[in-house]
């Protein structure tokens, strides 16, 4: 019986994915305890010949999904998702890896508080060859019992998007989360899902996860059209949070997560993701995000909610810029950016 299963979406990423295997093979909770679900996006390169490699090593351990035709992350994970087997699951990107005893750290923790979800912190990690922290890596815990409407809301205004996870598999699948397919971005829907479901939630501030800073990576490709999935990926999310009936009880808490997330994450996916950032996205990311909050700036988290930088790029919401005005902001902001980070 496994303990844990480990989703793996693999598009070529031949360079990569031997030092994420490695990590987890090398687990000190022992391999014998894990199912790793590869699935193979149909990569053009020879991604398929490596994990065939490792699924030769690990046969009892190693089960290889692969797809005929391109179907982005948030496809390959909901596939691998039917085939879990272990009563807890982590997702692990393949071209970045985990510390030697991620998985013995975060199942510890899991089933002795019995949490619907564990979370760690990352690093950033620029390395070429597998390497680890050591003791560089944090020890603070922080448990949240999210039991009340109130706590909810409290809870649904904080960010728990940038860690890995460690899920309770029947906490998936009785509240039906799930990734948007087709579109890069993917995570939006789900760790909004994650957010609005948890009731019991346990993050460790320790580094336990290595996020490679891959350069031709879907979040740092630069002047992508890709990264216009980001409004998609909002949309659907606006919507799965109408259909499930969320609004009923945290509609001030969503408006406010969709002005964060939507409006200021994807202008400073503008700002920094382009070198000259299209002026007719500005005027869809407007348009998009005053059809859904066109009141929002009677929302009771706009005046403490928000940092005097966030307020400022406010400014182009409501009131529509020209271009050169846009491009000035665009220009601002990065000065900004280049000396607050």
């Amino acid at each position: 019986m496994f303990t844990i299963s480990l989703i793996i979406p693999c598009y070529n990423v031949a360079p990569y994915i031997d030092r994420c295997l490695t990590s987890i093979a090398n687990q000190t909770m022992g391999i014998d305890s894990l199912q790793i679900i590869c699935v193979d996006d149909a990569s053009t390169d020879d991604t398929w010949d490596h994990l065939q490699q490792y699924e030769q090593k690990y046969p009892d351990n190693i089960f290889l999904i692969h797809l005929d035709t391109n179907r982005r992350q948030g496809t390959c994970r909901n596939i691998a998702m039917q085939y879990i087997e272990a009563p807890w699951a982590t997702f692990i990107d393949a071209d970045d890896w985990i510390e030697p005893d991620y998985c013995e750290i975060m199942y510890s923790y899991a089933s002795k508080l019995n949490c619907d979800v564990v979370c760690c912190s990352f690093f950033r990690d620029p390395s070429a060859t597998l390497s680890f922290l050591n003791e560089a890596r944090g020890s603070g815990i922080k448990f949240y019992l999210i039991d009340t409407v109130e706590k909810r809301k409290t809870f649904l205004l904080q960010n728990f998007m940038d860690t890995a996870r460690l899920i309770k598999t029947s906490f998936i699948f009785d509240n039906n989360i799930y990734f948007t397919e087709n579109v890069a971005y993917e995570d939006h829907l789900w760790g909004s899902l994650l957010q609005m479901y948890t009731e019991s939630l346990l993050v460790l501030e320790m580094k336990l996860y290595h996020y490679f800073i891959n350069p031709s990576s879907t979040v740092l490709t630069m002047n992508s059209l890709h990264h216009i999935d980001w409004l998609t990926a909002k949309i659907v999310e606006w919507k799965e949070w109408k259909t499930r009936g969320f609004f009923g009880l945290y509609q001030s808490e969503l408006e406010f997560n969709f002005l964060v997330t939507c409006y200021l994450g994807f202008i400073r996916t503008l700002i920094l993701r382009y070198n000259t950032p299209p002026y007719s996205l500005y005027l869809l990311l407007r348009q998009i995000t005053l059809e859904h909050i066109p009141n929002y700036k009677y929302n009771p988290y706009m005046e403490d909610g928000l940092s005097d930088y966030q307020k400022l790029l406010l400014s182009a919401l409501s009131n529509q810029l020209t271009k050169k005005e846009f491009e000035l902001l665009v220009q601002n902001a990065r000065i900004y950016l280049a000396i607050h980070g």
